[in-house]
């Protein structure tokens, strides 16, 4: 298998500045690679910023963040990814963006160098194997928002896609302190969206007829599944609540749930009425006047509290 030794990431904006600074925190020589100026000089402030958050949070080391100032480097020029042993792609979802950064990895890059996409939905290897030499070394590594700090990175295994190649990744995933987690082949949504559009509709559903207010939806969730969600899923939650209770619930359950096959119509109502969240200032809230690099900020605070928690549950589970 190909030694990985040298990392770059295509592409500096949200996930990308985030993806490059983790491998570069646990030791790679990286570079994050952007042909816009300023996007690099902002990605450049947030990775400080993000160093300085992590570390007064205890979620890294000063080891840590040292590796990250030492071994992240920046470029506007895409041959600067033409010497990595693997690269990962983190360009806008547009197909024709996609053809064009995997066409020139596949001129400048070695034949096997591995070539990985972070696409949180689009069936990359439908849209660019036929433009790289060697496609067997694609693969779609979805790391989560905000890469820095959530753990799971999902692998999604392409129709050539070796075990060798999906072993080498997922071990490579796991040292750099992340979770991954592999789907046999591509599914729209993979399991995270998947799962996120299910619980949205549900609870879309149940306000919009009108049987409980927004807030009282998100309370009953945070206030349950959502404290037993960092070190426990749902399947493995039926081994306690008792798989037969379980089937029992869901024959009196199933019938009621919504199918609906389009978007939940209180996003749509959302939309209509302009309440976007906080970047457009309203959402079910009124942020009018809030700072929304301040709100991020406070919430990024609180993720990391629950990540380091749920660090400590996953090393005494694992005992």
């Amino acid at each position: 298998m190909k030694e990985i030794k040298k990392i770059a990431v295509i592409g500096a904006g949200t996930m990308g500045h985030g993806i490059a600074q983790t491998y570069a925190a646990a030791g790679y020589n990286t570079v994050v690679i952007d042909s816009f100026e300023q996007a690099l000089i902002t990605a450049n402030k947030l990775v400080s910023k993000n160093i300085k958050t992590l570390l007064n949070a205890g979620y890294i080391s000063e080891e840590e963040a040292l590796n990250t100032e030492k071994n992240l480097k920046y470029s506007n020029d895409i041959m600067d990814a033409r010497d990595a042993d693997l690269v990962v792609e983190a360009v806008p979802e547009k197909p024709e963006i996609k053809v064009d950064v995997f066409s020139k990895l596949s001129e400048i890059c070695a034949p096997d160098a591995i070539l990985t996409s972070t696409t949180s939905a689009m069936n990359v290897y439908a849209v660019v194997s036929s433009v790289v030499q060697n496609p067997e070394r694609i693969l779609i590594t979805h790391f989560n928002n905000p890469s820095y700090i959530i753990p799971l990175v999902e692998i999604v295994a392409g129709p050539n896609s070796s075990k060798e190649l999906i072993k080498q990744m997922r071990d490579l995933i796991e040292s750099i302190g992340k979770s991954p987690v592999v789907l046999n082949q591509y599914i729209p949504g993979f399991i995270v969206n998947r799962l996120s559009a299910a619980l949205l509709r549900e609870a879309s559903y149940m306000v919009e007829q009108g049987w409980v207010t927004e807030e009282d939806v998100d309370t009953a969730f945070s206030a349950n599944q959502g404290l037993k969600a960092p070190f426990e899923g749902p399947l493995e939650l039926m081994d306690y609540i008792g798989w037969d209770v379980a089937y029992g619930v869901g024959k009196i359950i199933y019938p009621f749930l919504n199918s609906s096959t389009e978007p939940a119509k209180l996003a749509g109502k959302m939309i209509q009425e302009g309440r976007l969240g906080i970047k457009s200032g309203k959402g079910l809230f009124d942020y009018t006047g809030v700072d929304r690099a301040e709100l991020q900020a406070i919430r990024d605070e609180r993720v990391l509290q629950i990540a380091k928690l749920a660090k400590e549950i996953k090393k005494e589970k694992s005992k």
